[in-house]
């Protein structure tokens, strides 16, 4: 297993559960999961496999019915939605299919916004946000609106917003699921290349392919995970 000292993600047990139709359907069922620092994970399942259940309680967007979930050292499990925003906005960098840039933003601006709740200063958040596209490759297009970028673009102004704050882990879901095929390997290229740098990164995905450029492959069946491919020490 990569890295040493205690795992950047500890699941134990962790199920998420929803009544349907007087039914318990198991969305989740009994996960556990460890990633350490420096790994590159991919999730791979089809629809309705439990992976997006899967990411938003990784990413703190949600609770597990039960179970244990220790980020980065700090037990999310049972955390108010005012702290898990709080430790969203700390600790994970968000990397969406949809890029969910704001289109009246530059691209510098969309990559400050996370960085606008940690009460820096703007001379601050302007530093880090260069420095954070200049790693992407677009120090050049820093002032371009969204509609001025190609869609490979739009994706690494979304990487660089995700690495501004400097979080422990980068949280990526369907990232080149918008993209064409060269597009696509640009960026995994580009992850890989994060991920080489210290970066630690978990990867969702239906597409087996994208998962094939991770280090290590989890398959998530029915709310069931195993392990396809562990990283080679």
């Amino acid at each position: 297993m990569n890295g040493g000292g205690e795992p950047l993600i500890s699941m134990s047990g962790i199920t998420k559960t929803y009544a349907m139709a007087g039914e318990t359907i198991y969305a989740l069922n009994n996960i556990s999961l460890t990633v350490h620092t420096g790994d590159f994970l991919a999730i791979v399942g089809p629809s309705g496999s439990g992976k997006s259940t899967l990411m938003n309680v990784l990413g703190c967007l949600d609770s597990p019915t039960s179970g244990t979930y220790l980020l980065d050292g700090v037990d999310v499990s049972r955390l108010s939605d005012n702290r898990l925003a709080e430790i969203r906005n700390r600790k994970i960098g968000f990397i969406f299919q949809s890029f969910q840039l704001l289109p009246r933003l530059t691209a510098v601006d969309n990559v400050e916004l996370p960085l606008i709740y940690r009460g820096l200063s703007a001379r601050e958040r302007r530093a880090l946000a260069k420095e954070a596209l200049e790693k992407v490759g677009l120090g050049e297009r820093m002032f371009h609106l969204p509609n001025q970028l190609s869609g490979g673009q739009q994706q690494r102004v979304a990487i660089a917003r995700a690495l501004a704050g400097q979080p422990p882990l980068l949280l990526a879901d369907e990232p080149t699921g918008a993209l064409d095929t060269k597009t696509s390997r640009d960026v995994l290229a580009l992850l890989q290349g994060l991920n080489e740098e210290g970066h630690t990164i978990v990867l969702i995905t239906h597409d087996p392919g994208v998962a094939e450029q991770a280090k290590r492959v989890v398959r998530i069946t029915d709310g069931v995970l195993s392990e396809e491919r562990s990283a080679v020490s």
